[in-house]
């Protein structure tokens, strides 16, 4: 199901390049990235190559580019997200490109080696835990030696559930709400119908915490597991970086 709905919504602005805090939070990541390396212990070589999944607008790829003079490609299935990312990289004259395509399978849509592979901005709502340990499968494929993959990501079943509402307002202009319709314990999701004047849809939250990131990342044979709680300089949330280095052969 398409995402474009959903990140037009205000409490996405954030996300989207278009907006004021796009914007905002683009120069945030620019200026705290080295910081952000720095304190998981990631240094990286001069031009690295870097893969960016569950990009979006490419926010992060777009301050790889730019800090470290890096070869970035951002992949996303949200098609317009990426337009809006690759138009901003050609204007501040980047090496960037975008693919439009499914992480379920990273190794289908490039080729080659990478010195990171990051899923940065907390995307994993979006995407259950069977799809994601696929993608965690391709992601071995593609790093190079002593390379590593960075996983940015909250705890979502203590910092949601606590607060979980019933019915909640999403958008104010146009008015945009929604009620909770089902939790599925099996698949860890619950879903939520979404409403507008002129239209409804559902959507799918997945739940993580860093208790699973860190199990799947050990279960696919990746080396130096670790995870650390960080607070987002942008929006001064606690969320959790993992880090985990090429898998050992």
């Amino acid at each position: 199901m398409s995402l474009d709905w959903l990140y037009s919504f205000d409490e996405l602005n954030a996300y989207r390049l278009d907006t004021k805090k796009g914007k905002e939070r683009l120069e945030a990541e620019i200026k705290n990235l080295p910081g952000l390396l720095n304190f998981v212990g990631i240094t990286l070589p001069k031009k690295p190559r870097i893969l960016c999944l569950m990009a979006g607008s490419c926010i992060e790829g777009i301050a790889f580019a730019q800090v470290y003079d890096a070869d970035v490609t951002c992949v996303d299935l949200q098609e317009r997200l990426l337009t809006k990312g690759l138009r901003e990289a050609k204007k501040r004259k980047l090496k960037l490109r975008v693919i439009h395509g499914d992480v379920r399978e990273p190794s289908m849509l490039v080729s080659g080696r990478f010195d990171i592979v990051t899923v940065l901005g907390q995307p994993l709502p979006h995407i259950g835990i069977f799809d994601f340990d696929q993608t965690i499968g391709g992601v071995k494929k593609l790093l190079a030696k002593n390379a590593a993959f960075l996983i940015d990501q909250s705890d979502l079943i203590f910092r949601i559930l606590p607060q979980y509402k019933d019915a909640m307002t999403h958008n104010l202009e146009p008015p945009v709400f929604s009620i909770h319709r089902n939790l599925n314990a099996r698949h860890g999701y619950f879903e939520r119908l979404y409403y507008s004047r002129t239209r409804h849809d559902s959507y799918k939250t997945y739940l993580w915490a860093p208790w699973i990131i860190e199990y799947m990342l050990k279960k696919n044979g990746f080396a130096e597991v670790e995870v650390k709680p960080y607070v987002d300089p942008y929006s001064m949330a606690q969320t959790y970086l993992h880090t985990a280095r090429s898998p050992v052969h």
